[in-house]
């Protein structure tokens, strides 16, 4: 039976890179990643509707990198109060980022007119911009691939993409690993909402809160909930509410998988204590 994955395109993305890696983990040999498709999108937007959409049975998405930290518009999807079961986290995927700088031909800097990437590309190679690029036009695309793509199309456009974009988009590599420094990028691996991962015993569960209004010590005596019963929270961050200036959610993952007793009381407290929770995923860590 095939099985469709969403990811950000065109081909060549460290998305795909992440697909890849997620499939082998799930034990795919090459005889069973004939039973899989890979569909690439121009936006995580579009990523996530053509899950909902039931376009594809997995999508996958970055969610933060070690250096520029979380992306937003995944955070902003996850967040949406119009997708309480729609989707769900069954996956995540770490992706060591190496950024080469690409163009048409083997460029001299001083014939680089504009170079193209994606904005935490750009933002993660500022200190080589500053350096050997300086006065050269720089322009956010979708994607790293787009850029690869639109460096292939040009003679003055050069593009931060991986090493396997190059050879995709039959690039020259006029520089490798122009990024600041190592990275890490994770991806989370979304499914619809009625699917859910059995507890391997090395499990994240991710959460999403909404504090109620008015009430000090509010975030302070959410922690304790799990303070209290020794959970590890490896992340939380706030994110704009979108409703009004200073109002935020929280984006909370924590060790442990949510049939977990403890993991289990713990949630259940909070969402006494909160005007709103939602339980993004419980799934095995990376």
């Amino acid at each position: 039976m095939k099985f469709l994955i969403g990811i950000l395109g065109p081909t060549g993305t460290f998305s795909e890179t992440a697909a890849v890696s997620w499939l082998k983990r799930k034990g795919h040999g090459k005889s069973e990643t004939e039973n899989v498709e890979i569909k690439y999108y121009e936006t995580i937007f579009d990523v996530t509707e053509s899950l909902l959409r039931k376009e594809v049975d997995y999508g996958i998405v970055p969610i933060e990198n070690s250096l520029e930290g979380s992306v937003g518009e995944t955070l902003d999807v996850l967040s949406s109060e119009n997708d309480e079961v729609g989707m769900r986290i069954v996956g995540e995927v770490l992706v060591p980022i190496k950024i080469c700088l690409l163009a048409k031909q083997n460029l001299s800097f001083v014939k680089i007119k504009k170079v193209v990437s994606h904005p935490h590309a750009l933002a993660q190679c500022k200190q080589f911009i500053r350096g050997r690029l300086k006065g050269v036009e720089l322009k956010s695309v979708d994607s790293t691939a787009g850029a690869a793509k639109m460096a292939s199309q040009s003679e003055e456009i050069a593009a931060l993409a991986s090493e396997e974009a190059a050879w995709k988009y039959h690039l020259n590599i006029v520089e490798e690993n122009v990024q600041d420094k190592d990275s890490v990028t994770r991806f989370v691996v979304l499914s619809r909402g009625d699917v859910k991962t059995a507890p391997t015993g090395k499990d994240k569960t991710s959460a999403l809160i909404y504090l109620k209004k008015d009430r000090p010590g509010a975030l302070y005596d959410v922690l304790g909930e799990f303070a209290q019963r020794e959970i590890n929270l490896t992340k939380i961050e706030s994110r704009p509410s979108k409703k009004a200036m200073g109002d935020y959610m929280f984006h909370i993952d924590c060790e442990g998988h949510i049939e977990e007793e403890k993991i289990k009381e713990a949630l259940e407290s909070v969402e006494r204590k909160v005007a709103r929770l939602k339980i993004l995923g419980a799934y095995p860590m990376a």
